[in-house]
């Protein structure tokens, strides 16, 4: 045996093999999971519940007041003659008044012509720094009808044959004065007393000319009939509020 072979053969006895690692398959990999969606946001909701309100139980507050009341006679008027159209807001003030928010010159009005109650939004959980941006918003995004504006639409409602003698009058009235929807200014002082009884005889007057129209009022025309009843109407409501101050 030459000597490489027995080199070759004393290699292969004394070398200990390497052990051969075992294989690991390669971990399968799952998709990522996607977080949980966040929970929405709650939001602040403030119940609001139209109602009358007795306007005893409405404070005297005008921490939201941001203008004055001013006259309110022309804004009584209106609500003698049509009704509060519009409500106001109130912020309670627990256990059981309640705090204006806006709509000052309405309750005004409302005191001026006597009436006890009050159609309100009522805030029951609205605190004070919400109600202050309520009133801030109010103001700040409410716009008084122009001059012009009021113009077009009495042309535009004489054209549609909508002007009714009660919007005619309206209208007429705001647009006497370059100040939008603004209260008429009486220069002129007036005795009371020779007041009352210029109006006693135009209303001697008027009565006599209503019981005429009585034996006809049925045939009158539907429009008619309804402006009619609605100036009577305020008449009537008159008479109540002159009545209490006796």
């Amino acid at each position: 045996m030459s000597e490489v072979n027995e080199a070759e053969q004393s290699s292969d006895e004394t070398s200990p093999v390497p052990p051969t690692a075992p294989v690991v398959a390669a971990p399968s990999l799952s998709p990522p999971v996607p977080p949980p969606p966040s929970a929405p946001v709650a939001v602040k909701r403030h119940h609001i519940a139209p109602a009358l309100i007795a306007l005893d139980r409405v404070e005297d507050d005008n921490a939201f007041q941001l203008r004055e009341v001013g006259d309110v006679t022309d804004l009584a008027t209106d609500i003698a003659r049509l009704g509060q159209l519009f409500p106001v807001d109130l912020r309670l003030n627990p256990p059981d008044t309640f705090q204006v928010i806006t709509g000052f010159r309405r309750v005004a009005a409302l005191k001026f012509l006597q009436r006890d109650k009050v159609l309100a939004r009522l805030h029951t959980d609205l605190s004070p720094d919400d109600a202050l941006l309520l009133s801030l918003a109010e103001a700040i995004h409410s716009q008084p009808v122009s001059h012009d504006e009021l113009a077009a639409m009495q042309t535009r409602l004489a054209e549609e044959d909508r002007l009714t003698a009660a919007a005619r009058d309206m209208l007429e009235k705001a647009l006497s004065t370059e100040s939008s929807l603004g209260p008429e200014v009486v220069e002129e002082e007036v005795d009371a007393d020779e007041l009352a009884a210029d109006v006693t005889s135009r209303l001697g007057a008027i009565n006599q000319d209503l019981s005429l129209i009585a034996d006809v009022f049925a045939d009158l025309d539907d429009e008619r009939k309804d402006e009619l009843l609605k100036q009577l109407r305020y008449s009537s409501e008159l008479v109540a509020f002159l009545e209490g101050k006796l």
